[in-house]
Protein backbone atom coordinates (compact mmCIF):
# COMPACT_ATOMS: atom_id res chain seq x y z
CA UNK A 1 0.00 0.00 0.00
CA UNK A 2 1.11 3.93 -0.80
CA UNK A 3 2.62 5.61 1.65
CA UNK A 4 -0.20 8.20 3.27
CA UNK A 5 1.43 11.63 2.87
CA UNK A 6 0.70 14.35 4.79
CA UNK A 7 -1.43 17.73 3.22
CA UNK A 8 1.45 19.95 3.42
CA UNK A 9 3.77 17.15 2.15
CA UNK A 10 1.46 17.03 -0.92
CA UNK A 11 1.24 20.69 -1.28
CA UNK A 12 4.91 21.06 -1.54
CA UNK A 13 5.10 18.43 -3.79
CA UNK A 14 3.12 20.34 -6.62
CA UNK A 15 4.30 23.99 -6.09
CA UNK A 16 7.41 25.28 -7.93
CA UNK A 17 10.42 25.31 -6.06
CA UNK A 18 11.44 28.66 -4.27
CA UNK A 19 7.48 28.97 -3.27
CA UNK A 20 6.80 29.23 -0.01
CA UNK A 21 3.90 29.19 1.79
CA UNK A 22 1.60 28.44 5.23
CA UNK A 23 -1.03 26.18 5.09
CA UNK A 24 -3.84 26.51 8.05
CA UNK A 25 -6.05 23.37 7.73
CA UNK A 26 -9.70 23.26 10.20
CA UNK A 27 -12.28 20.64 10.46
CA UNK A 28 -14.66 19.22 12.34
CA UNK A 29 -15.61 15.62 13.78
CA UNK A 30 -18.30 13.64 11.62
CA UNK A 31 -21.76 15.66 13.25
CA UNK A 32 -25.25 14.09 12.30
CA UNK A 33 -26.55 16.50 9.75
CA UNK A 34 -30.24 16.63 7.47
CA UNK A 35 -30.28 14.32 4.70
CA UNK A 36 -29.37 15.40 1.13
CA UNK A 37 -32.45 13.68 -0.41
CA UNK A 38 -35.49 14.07 1.06
CA UNK A 39 -37.28 10.90 2.21
CA UNK A 40 -40.65 9.39 0.49
CA UNK A 41 -43.68 9.53 2.35
CA UNK A 42 -43.71 7.31 5.37
CA UNK A 43 -39.92 6.72 5.56
CA UNK A 44 -37.47 8.35 7.51
CA UNK A 45 -34.55 10.41 6.65
CA UNK A 46 -31.71 8.66 6.02
CA UNK A 47 -28.61 8.67 8.47
CA UNK A 48 -26.10 11.45 7.35
CA UNK A 49 -22.74 12.43 8.90
CA UNK A 50 -21.16 16.16 7.81
CA UNK A 51 -17.32 17.01 8.16
CA UNK A 52 -16.37 20.58 7.15
CA UNK A 53 -12.66 21.00 5.78
CA UNK A 54 -11.36 24.51 5.20
CA UNK A 55 -7.66 25.23 3.89
CA UNK A 56 -6.22 28.93 3.91
CA UNK A 57 -2.97 29.48 2.29
CA UNK A 58 -0.84 32.83 3.51
CA UNK A 59 2.00 34.29 1.75
CA UNK A 60 4.32 34.72 5.08
CA UNK A 61 6.01 37.47 6.23
CA UNK A 62 8.85 38.53 4.34
CA UNK A 63 11.24 41.55 2.87
CA UNK A 64 9.15 43.28 5.61
CA UNK A 65 5.85 42.63 4.46
CA UNK A 66 3.15 40.80 6.84
CA UNK A 67 1.47 37.76 6.40
CA UNK A 68 -1.54 37.76 4.44
CA UNK A 69 -4.26 35.07 3.49
CA UNK A 70 -4.46 33.97 -0.23
CA UNK A 71 -6.50 31.48 -0.82
CA UNK A 72 -9.42 29.55 0.58
CA UNK A 73 -11.71 26.86 -0.03
CA UNK A 74 -14.38 24.97 1.71
CA UNK A 75 -15.27 21.07 1.52
CA UNK A 76 -17.96 19.69 2.98
CA UNK A 77 -18.18 15.95 3.25
CA UNK A 78 -21.39 13.65 3.93
CA UNK A 79 -21.70 10.08 4.25
CA UNK A 80 -24.54 7.57 4.42
CA UNK A 81 -24.68 3.84 4.18
CA UNK A 82 -25.00 4.23 0.26
CA UNK A 83 -23.32 7.31 -0.91
CA UNK A 84 -19.88 9.61 0.50
CA UNK A 85 -20.41 12.98 -0.88
CA UNK A 86 -17.56 15.73 -0.84
CA UNK A 87 -19.09 18.88 -1.88
CA UNK A 88 -17.00 22.41 -2.71
CA UNK A 89 -18.92 24.52 -0.67
CA UNK A 90 -16.91 27.73 -1.23
CA UNK A 91 -13.53 28.96 -2.88
CA UNK A 92 -12.54 32.51 -3.27
CA UNK A 93 -9.17 34.32 -3.47
CA UNK A 94 -7.82 37.99 -1.73
CA UNK A 95 -6.47 39.76 -4.92
CA UNK A 96 -2.97 39.00 -3.28
CA UNK A 97 -1.54 35.99 -5.37
CA UNK A 98 1.03 38.54 -6.95
CA UNK A 99 2.91 38.10 -3.35
CA UNK A 100 3.56 34.76 -4.43
CA UNK A 101 6.46 36.21 -7.24
CA UNK A 102 5.71 33.27 -9.98
CA UNK A 103 7.21 33.17 -12.58
CA UNK A 104 5.27 34.17 -15.89
CA UNK A 105 3.76 31.37 -17.61
CA UNK A 106 4.47 29.11 -14.64
CA UNK A 107 1.03 27.21 -13.79
CA UNK A 108 -1.13 28.33 -11.75
CA UNK A 109 -0.43 27.81 -7.58
CA UNK A 110 -4.17 27.88 -6.47
CA UNK A 111 -4.83 25.17 -9.26
CA UNK A 112 -2.30 23.05 -7.77
CA UNK A 113 -3.80 23.56 -4.09
CA UNK A 114 -7.29 22.89 -4.93
CA UNK A 115 -6.61 19.50 -6.95
CA UNK A 116 -4.27 18.60 -4.31
CA UNK A 117 -6.82 19.32 -1.58
CA UNK A 118 -9.83 17.55 -3.17
CA UNK A 119 -7.62 14.57 -3.86
CA UNK A 120 -5.99 14.41 -0.19
CA UNK A 121 -9.84 14.19 1.08
CA UNK A 122 -10.87 12.31 -1.69
CA UNK A 123 -8.45 9.20 -1.76
CA UNK A 124 -8.47 7.30 1.62
CA UNK A 125 -12.48 7.32 0.97
CA UNK A 126 -12.63 5.74 -2.09
CA UNK A 127 -12.46 2.54 -0.07
CA UNK A 128 -16.62 2.72 -0.61
CA UNK A 129 -18.41 1.66 -3.10
CA UNK A 130 -19.77 5.14 -4.33
CA UNK A 131 -17.82 8.53 -4.16
CA UNK A 132 -19.03 11.55 -5.69
CA UNK A 133 -17.04 15.15 -6.06
CA UNK A 134 -19.86 17.63 -6.26
CA UNK A 135 -19.96 21.13 -6.43
CA UNK A 136 -21.68 24.65 -8.72
CA UNK A 137 -19.87 27.40 -10.22
CA UNK A 138 -20.74 30.66 -9.79
CA UNK A 139 -18.87 34.11 -10.41
CA UNK A 140 -18.97 36.37 -7.97
CA UNK A 141 -16.65 39.26 -7.07
CA UNK A 142 -15.87 37.32 -3.57
CA UNK A 143 -17.21 34.60 -1.61
CA UNK A 144 -14.91 34.43 1.46
CA UNK A 145 -12.65 37.35 1.41
CA UNK A 146 -14.72 40.72 2.38
CA UNK A 147 -13.74 43.77 0.44
CA UNK A 148 -11.15 41.95 -1.66
CA UNK A 149 -12.94 42.87 -5.06
CA UNK A 150 -11.20 45.93 -4.88
CA UNK A 151 -7.59 44.78 -4.96
CA UNK A 152 -6.35 44.91 -8.53
CA UNK A 153 -4.45 42.16 -8.29
CA UNK A 154 -7.71 40.33 -7.83
CA UNK A 155 -8.43 38.50 -11.22
CA UNK A 156 -12.11 37.79 -11.44
CA UNK A 157 -13.21 34.83 -14.12
CA UNK A 158 -16.34 35.30 -15.50
CA UNK A 159 -19.34 32.72 -15.66
CA UNK A 160 -17.77 30.97 -18.58
CA UNK A 161 -13.72 31.12 -17.69
CA UNK A 162 -14.93 30.08 -14.34
CA UNK A 163 -16.92 27.33 -15.58
CA UNK A 164 -14.03 26.17 -17.78
CA UNK A 165 -11.46 26.65 -15.02
CA UNK A 166 -13.25 23.81 -12.55
CA UNK A 167 -13.63 21.56 -14.91
CA UNK A 168 -9.92 21.83 -15.50
CA UNK A 169 -8.94 21.80 -12.31
CA UNK A 170 -11.28 18.83 -11.76
CA UNK A 171 -10.08 17.12 -14.43
CA UNK A 172 -6.31 16.40 -12.74
CA UNK A 173 -8.07 14.77 -10.03
CA UNK A 174 -10.89 12.71 -12.35
CA UNK A 175 -7.47 11.28 -14.14
CA UNK A 176 -5.08 10.86 -11.00
CA UNK A 177 -3.73 7.37 -11.54
CA UNK A 178 -5.82 4.70 -9.58
CA UNK A 179 -6.39 1.13 -9.10
CA UNK A 180 -9.83 -0.49 -9.01
CA UNK A 181 -11.68 2.45 -9.77
CA UNK A 182 -14.06 3.84 -12.16
CA UNK A 183 -14.68 7.85 -12.88
CA UNK A 184 -16.63 10.04 -14.91
CA UNK A 185 -17.43 13.45 -14.95
CA UNK A 186 -20.76 14.83 -15.40
CA UNK A 187 -21.82 18.70 -15.67
CA UNK A 188 -25.08 20.33 -16.99
CA UNK A 189 -25.13 24.06 -17.70
CA UNK A 190 -28.73 25.15 -17.54
CA UNK A 191 -29.64 27.23 -20.87
CA UNK A 192 -27.04 25.08 -22.91
CA UNK A 193 -27.55 22.51 -24.92
CA UNK A 194 -25.13 19.88 -25.73
CA UNK A 195 -22.86 21.02 -28.18
CA UNK A 196 -22.97 24.66 -26.08
CA UNK A 197 -21.77 22.75 -22.75
CA UNK A 198 -19.58 20.73 -24.28
CA UNK A 199 -17.42 23.42 -25.27
CA UNK A 200 -16.58 23.90 -20.91
CA UNK A 201 -14.97 20.37 -20.98
CA UNK A 202 -11.59 20.26 -20.92
CA UNK A 203 -9.16 20.17 -23.15
CA UNK A 204 -8.55 16.76 -22.35
CA UNK A 205 -11.64 15.23 -23.44
CA UNK A 206 -10.79 15.59 -26.95
CA UNK A 207 -8.72 12.52 -26.67
CA UNK A 208 -11.24 10.20 -25.01
CA UNK A 209 -12.88 7.55 -26.45
CA UNK A 210 -16.56 8.50 -27.87
CA UNK A 211 -17.60 4.63 -26.97
CA UNK A 212 -16.22 5.41 -23.35
CA UNK A 213 -16.14 9.43 -23.27
CA UNK A 214 -14.68 10.52 -19.44
CA UNK A 215 -17.16 13.68 -19.53
CA UNK A 216 -20.65 13.55 -20.15
CA UNK A 217 -22.94 16.09 -20.29
CA UNK A 218 -25.89 14.66 -17.93
CA UNK A 219 -27.23 15.05 -14.26
CA UNK A 220 -26.01 10.99 -12.92
CA UNK A 221 -29.57 10.64 -11.12
CA UNK A 222 -29.05 6.87 -11.00
CA UNK A 223 -25.80 6.75 -9.76
CA UNK A 224 -26.65 9.26 -6.54
CA UNK A 225 -30.43 7.48 -5.90
CA UNK A 226 -31.55 3.82 -5.47
CA UNK A 227 -34.40 5.00 -7.35
CA UNK A 228 -34.08 7.53 -10.28
CA UNK A 229 -37.83 7.01 -11.43
CA UNK A 230 -39.25 8.59 -8.23
CA UNK A 231 -40.03 12.14 -7.64
CA UNK A 232 -37.40 14.59 -8.96
CA UNK A 233 -37.83 16.17 -5.47
CA UNK A 234 -36.56 12.88 -3.86
CA UNK A 235 -33.63 12.72 -6.86
CA UNK A 236 -31.92 15.96 -6.53
CA UNK A 237 -29.99 16.53 -3.16
CA UNK A 238 -30.08 19.54 -0.75
CA UNK A 239 -26.56 20.98 -0.61
CA UNK A 240 -26.10 24.41 1.81
CA UNK A 241 -26.11 27.65 -0.05
CA UNK A 242 -26.49 25.77 -3.27
CA UNK A 243 -28.76 27.15 -6.05
CA UNK A 244 -31.06 24.33 -7.13
CA UNK A 245 -31.28 23.68 -3.04
CA UNK A 246 -32.94 27.36 -3.37
CA UNK A 247 -35.09 26.01 -6.30
CA UNK A 248 -35.92 22.85 -3.91
CA UNK A 249 -37.24 24.88 -1.40
CA UNK A 250 -39.48 26.98 -3.54
CA UNK A 251 -41.02 24.02 -5.21
CA UNK A 252 -41.19 22.36 -1.51
CA UNK A 253 -43.11 25.63 -0.58
CA UNK A 254 -45.55 25.55 -3.49
CA UNK A 255 -47.62 22.39 -3.59
CA UNK A 256 -46.58 18.46 -3.15
CA UNK A 257 -49.13 16.08 -3.57
CA UNK A 258 -48.93 12.59 -1.11
CA UNK A 259 -46.66 11.47 -3.89
CA UNK A 260 -43.89 13.78 -3.31
CA UNK A 261 -44.72 14.90 -6.64
CA UNK A 262 -44.99 18.88 -7.39
CA UNK A 263 -48.02 20.46 -9.22
CA UNK A 264 -45.34 22.67 -11.40
CA UNK A 265 -42.35 20.28 -11.97
CA UNK A 266 -43.45 16.87 -13.05
CA UNK A 267 -40.15 15.37 -14.02
CA UNK A 268 -36.23 15.41 -13.57
CA UNK A 269 -35.38 17.18 -17.28
CA UNK A 270 -38.29 19.58 -16.65
CA UNK A 271 -36.40 20.41 -13.24
CA UNK A 272 -33.74 20.81 -14.90
CA UNK A 273 -34.92 23.26 -17.75
CA UNK A 274 -37.02 25.63 -15.63
CA UNK A 275 -33.23 26.03 -13.52
CA UNK A 276 -32.23 27.98 -16.61
CA UNK A 277 -35.10 30.36 -16.12
CA UNK A 278 -34.20 31.07 -11.97
CA UNK A 279 -32.60 34.31 -11.18
CA UNK A 280 -28.93 32.86 -10.70
CA UNK A 281 -28.70 31.51 -13.99
CA UNK A 282 -30.76 34.03 -16.39
CA UNK A 283 -29.33 37.30 -15.17
CA UNK A 284 -26.93 37.37 -17.31
CA UNK A 285 -24.49 35.02 -15.98
CA UNK A 286 -24.09 31.25 -16.75
CA UNK A 287 -24.20 28.53 -13.64
CA UNK A 288 -22.23 25.18 -14.01
CA UNK A 289 -22.96 21.73 -12.31
CA UNK A 290 -20.28 19.74 -11.58
CA UNK A 291 -19.86 15.79 -10.42
CA UNK A 292 -17.49 13.48 -10.35
CA UNK A 293 -18.81 9.95 -9.68
CA UNK A 294 -15.94 7.21 -8.30
CA UNK A 295 -16.92 3.64 -8.11
CA UNK A 296 -14.80 1.27 -6.49
CA UNK A 297 -14.56 -2.29 -8.25
CA UNK A 298 -16.01 -1.43 -11.78
CA UNK A 299 -14.89 -1.21 -14.89
CA UNK A 300 -18.63 0.72 -15.66
CA UNK A 301 -20.49 2.38 -13.36
CA UNK A 302 -23.77 0.64 -12.15
CA UNK A 303 -26.66 1.89 -10.61
CA UNK A 304 -26.94 2.28 -7.42
CA UNK A 305 -29.94 0.28 -6.52
CA UNK A 306 -28.10 -2.45 -8.31
CA UNK A 307 -25.19 -1.10 -5.96
CA UNK A 308 -26.54 -1.72 -3.11
CA UNK A 309 -28.39 -5.15 -3.50
CA UNK A 310 -25.02 -6.51 -3.96
CA UNK A 311 -23.11 -4.75 -1.12
CA UNK A 312 -25.94 -6.27 0.72
CA UNK A 313 -25.61 -9.59 -0.96
CA UNK A 314 -21.94 -10.09 0.01
CA UNK A 315 -22.67 -8.62 3.32
CA UNK A 316 -25.17 -11.46 4.11
CA UNK A 317 -22.28 -13.77 2.95
CA UNK A 318 -19.96 -12.86 5.73
CA UNK A 319 -19.28 -14.09 9.05
CA UNK A 320 -20.20 -12.80 12.10
CA UNK A 321 -16.76 -11.88 12.82
CA UNK A 322 -16.06 -9.83 9.57
CA UNK A 323 -19.44 -7.89 10.41
CA UNK A 324 -18.16 -6.91 14.07
CA UNK A 325 -19.08 -3.00 15.49
CA UNK A 326 -16.36 -1.11 16.02
CA UNK A 327 -17.76 -0.34 19.34
CA UNK A 328 -15.32 2.23 22.56
CA UNK A 329 -15.38 -1.67 24.60
CA UNK A 330 -12.69 -3.42 21.21
CA UNK A 331 -11.79 -0.12 19.32
CA UNK A 332 -8.66 -0.14 21.28
CA UNK A 333 -7.80 -3.43 19.53
CA UNK A 334 -8.63 -1.69 16.09
CA UNK A 335 -5.31 0.00 13.97
CA UNK A 336 -7.07 3.14 13.74
CA UNK A 337 -6.11 3.89 17.57
CA UNK A 338 -9.57 4.83 18.25
CA UNK A 339 -10.48 5.65 21.97
CA UNK A 340 -13.20 5.34 23.57
CA UNK A 341 -13.58 9.00 24.17
CA UNK A 342 -13.33 9.87 20.42
CA UNK A 343 -15.96 12.00 19.11
CA UNK A 344 -15.37 10.34 16.17
CA UNK A 345 -16.63 6.85 17.19
CA UNK A 346 -19.06 8.29 19.77
CA UNK A 347 -20.87 9.57 16.62
CA UNK A 348 -20.87 7.02 14.56
CA UNK A 349 -22.06 4.92 17.38
CA UNK A 350 -25.06 6.99 18.15
CA UNK A 351 -25.90 7.16 14.46
CA UNK A 352 -25.93 3.72 14.31
CA UNK A 353 -27.93 3.33 17.68
CA UNK A 354 -30.55 5.51 16.26
CA UNK A 355 -30.39 5.63 12.98
CA UNK A 356 -34.22 7.02 12.66
CA UNK A 357 -33.75 9.36 15.02
CA UNK A 358 -33.81 13.60 13.32
CA UNK A 359 -30.60 15.17 12.24
CA UNK A 360 -29.24 17.69 14.79
CA UNK A 361 -26.59 20.42 14.38
CA UNK A 362 -24.79 20.00 17.36
CA UNK A 363 -22.66 17.17 18.13
CA UNK A 364 -23.36 13.78 19.72
CA UNK A 365 -22.68 12.85 23.06
CA UNK A 366 -22.32 9.03 24.08
CA UNK A 367 -24.38 7.84 26.46
CA UNK A 368 -22.69 7.14 30.22
CA UNK A 369 -23.46 2.96 30.94
CA UNK A 370 -23.66 -0.22 29.11
CA UNK A 371 -27.12 0.71 27.81
CA UNK A 372 -26.52 2.13 24.23
CA UNK A 373 -24.12 -1.16 23.75
CA UNK A 374 -26.66 -3.02 24.57
CA UNK A 375 -29.43 -1.61 22.11
CA UNK A 376 -26.54 -1.44 19.33
CA UNK A 377 -25.77 -5.08 19.14
CA UNK A 378 -29.05 -6.26 19.96
CA UNK A 379 -30.37 -4.21 16.95
CA UNK A 380 -27.66 -5.42 14.55
CA UNK A 381 -27.96 -9.11 15.73
CA UNK A 382 -28.35 -10.75 11.93
CA UNK A 383 -27.72 -7.78 9.69
CA UNK A 384 -24.62 -6.54 8.17
CA UNK A 385 -23.16 -3.79 10.39
CA UNK A 386 -24.01 -0.58 8.44
CA UNK A 387 -21.32 1.40 6.31
CA UNK A 388 -21.05 4.58 8.51
CA UNK A 389 -19.50 1.51 11.22
CA UNK A 390 -16.59 0.46 9.35
CA UNK A 391 -13.05 0.66 10.47
CA UNK A 392 -12.52 2.40 6.56
CA UNK A 393 -14.93 5.63 6.91
CA UNK A 394 -13.25 6.58 11.00
CA UNK A 395 -9.49 5.75 9.49
CA UNK A 396 -10.52 8.26 6.63
CA UNK A 397 -11.83 10.89 9.32
CA UNK A 398 -9.05 10.21 10.84
CA UNK A 399 -6.21 10.45 8.28
CA UNK A 400 -7.32 13.50 6.77
CA UNK A 401 -8.55 15.70 9.88
CA UNK A 402 -7.14 19.02 9.69
CA UNK A 403 -4.65 20.41 12.09
CA UNK A 404 -7.45 21.82 14.00
CA UNK A 405 -10.26 19.96 15.02
CA UNK A 406 -13.33 21.68 16.31
CA UNK A 407 -16.89 21.28 16.81
CA UNK A 408 -19.51 22.81 14.79
CA UNK A 409 -19.97 26.03 16.88
CA UNK A 410 -16.14 26.81 16.91
CA UNK A 411 -15.88 26.26 13.23
CA UNK A 412 -19.00 28.25 12.32
CA UNK A 413 -17.94 31.05 14.68
CA UNK A 414 -14.29 31.03 13.29
CA UNK A 415 -15.76 31.12 9.48
CA UNK A 416 -18.17 33.92 10.62
CA UNK A 417 -15.29 35.85 12.30
CA UNK A 418 -13.45 35.75 8.26
CA UNK A 419 -16.81 37.44 7.19
CA UNK A 420 -15.95 40.16 9.06
CA UNK A 421 -13.23 41.16 8.12
CA UNK A 422 -11.24 43.09 5.71
CA UNK A 423 -9.60 42.47 2.70
CA UNK A 424 -9.48 45.62 0.42
CA UNK A 425 -5.72 46.97 0.23
CA UNK A 426 -2.91 45.44 2.06
CA UNK A 427 -2.70 47.11 5.35
CA UNK A 428 -6.25 45.81 6.25
CA UNK A 429 -6.11 42.39 4.83
CA UNK A 430 -2.47 41.87 7.48
CA UNK A 431 -4.82 43.14 10.13
CA UNK A 432 -7.57 40.60 9.28
CA UNK A 433 -5.43 37.94 8.79
CA UNK A 434 -3.72 38.15 11.89
CA UNK A 435 -6.96 38.75 13.52
CA UNK A 436 -8.44 35.57 12.09
CA UNK A 437 -5.21 33.54 13.38
CA UNK A 438 -6.05 34.88 16.80
CA UNK A 439 -9.18 34.41 16.90
CA UNK A 440 -8.35 30.82 15.69
CA UNK A 441 -6.24 30.49 18.70
CA UNK A 442 -8.19 31.98 20.83
CA UNK A 443 -11.52 28.83 20.15
CA UNK A 444 -9.49 26.37 19.77
CA UNK A 445 -6.61 26.46 23.01
CA UNK A 446 -3.53 25.76 21.20
CA UNK A 447 -0.27 27.84 20.95
CA UNK A 448 0.42 27.44 17.31
CA UNK A 449 -1.65 27.27 13.96
CA UNK A 450 -0.30 26.86 10.56
CA UNK A 451 2.23 24.66 8.63
CA UNK A 452 4.78 25.91 6.68
CA UNK A 453 5.13 24.59 2.81
CA UNK A 454 8.15 24.87 0.72
CA UNK A 455 7.83 24.57 -2.83
CA UNK A 456 10.04 21.64 -3.95
CA UNK A 457 8.59 20.71 -8.02
CA UNK A 458 10.94 21.48 -10.69
CA UNK A 459 9.36 24.50 -12.74
CA UNK A 460 7.54 23.90 -15.55
CA UNK A 461 7.11 26.82 -17.95
CA UNK A 462 4.42 27.02 -20.33
CA UNK A 463 5.26 27.16 -24.15
CA UNK A 464 4.86 30.92 -25.19
CA UNK A 465 2.37 31.30 -28.01
CA UNK A 466 3.98 31.38 -31.96
CA UNK A 467 3.68 34.53 -32.83
CA UNK A 468 1.67 35.36 -36.46
CA UNK A 469 4.46 36.09 -38.41
CA UNK A 470 5.80 32.66 -37.67
CA UNK A 471 3.24 31.04 -38.97
CA UNK A 472 2.99 32.56 -42.03
CA UNK A 473 6.33 32.21 -42.55
CA UNK A 474 5.91 28.36 -42.06
CA UNK A 475 3.12 28.19 -44.71
CA UNK A 476 5.26 29.71 -46.77
CA UNK A 477 8.10 27.19 -46.25
CA UNK A 478 6.16 24.46 -46.98
CA UNK A 479 3.99 25.64 -50.24
CA UNK A 480 7.59 27.01 -51.25
CA UNK A 481 9.14 23.21 -50.91
CA UNK A 482 10.10 21.13 -54.77
CA UNK A 483 11.20 18.06 -55.11
CA UNK A 484 14.77 17.29 -55.64
CA UNK A 485 16.00 15.42 -59.01
CA UNK A 486 17.26 12.21 -57.99
CA UNK A 487 21.01 13.32 -59.27
CA UNK A 488 20.79 16.15 -57.43
CA UNK A 489 20.13 14.55 -54.27
CA UNK A 490 22.80 11.75 -54.91
CA UNK A 491 25.51 14.06 -55.10
CA UNK A 492 24.43 16.70 -52.21
CA UNK A 493 23.04 13.97 -50.01
CA UNK A 494 19.93 13.94 -48.31
CA UNK A 495 19.13 17.36 -46.30
CA UNK A 496 17.70 17.76 -43.12
CA UNK A 497 14.29 19.51 -42.62
CA UNK A 498 15.54 22.56 -40.87
CA UNK A 499 17.80 23.61 -43.73
CA UNK A 500 15.06 22.60 -46.64
CA UNK A 501 12.76 24.95 -44.87
CA UNK A 502 14.80 27.51 -44.40
CA UNK A 503 15.48 27.52 -47.95
CA UNK A 504 12.37 27.68 -48.88
CA UNK A 505 11.80 30.21 -46.29
CA UNK A 506 14.18 32.26 -47.98
CA UNK A 507 12.86 31.89 -51.30
CA UNK A 508 9.46 32.67 -50.35
CA UNK A 509 10.93 35.99 -48.77
CA UNK A 510 12.77 37.16 -51.75
CA UNK A 511 10.25 36.33 -54.39
CA UNK A 512 8.28 39.10 -55.65
CA UNK A 513 4.84 39.21 -56.79
CA UNK A 514 5.56 41.07 -60.07
CA UNK A 515 7.66 37.72 -61.28
CA UNK A 516 4.30 35.32 -60.67
CA UNK A 517 2.70 35.27 -64.10
CA UNK A 518 0.04 32.90 -65.26
CA UNK A 519 0.14 30.51 -67.86
CA UNK A 520 -2.33 32.03 -70.89
CA UNK A 521 -4.91 29.68 -71.93
CA UNK A 522 -5.08 28.09 -75.46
Amino acid sequence: MAEKLSLPSRLAAVLPLGLDLRAYHLSTPPTPAPALFAPLNGHDEEATLCESHFLVVSSPEHHGHEEVLVYAIEILIFTTRSLVTLFVSKADSSGFSLRLNQQKRSPSAVAAITSTFVEFLLEPRLASSRVVVSLFARSQNQYLFPGSSENAGKHILDDRQLIKWWCRVLDRVLRHPRHDSMATAHLLVPGCDKSETKAFFPPSSRADSSSDPKWVNSYPASLLVTDPSIPPRHVVPHLPDDPKARFLDDLNGDFVDEKGNWRSVKSLDQFWEMMSYRQECSAGRLVGFLWLVFSRGQTKHVALGELAQTVQIENLNKTPTQLSLITPANSQQQETGVTESDPLTATALEMIAEPSSPPSSSPVQPESGSNTLEQIQNANQGAPAPALAEKSMLSATEDTQGELVMNVHEYQALMDHLLQTDFAGESLAAKSTRSWIDKALELSQVASFGRPIHGRAARVLAQPPVPDIVSSAQVNMLTGIRKKRKADTMEKGTTTVESTLGASAATANTLLSSLVRKKPKS
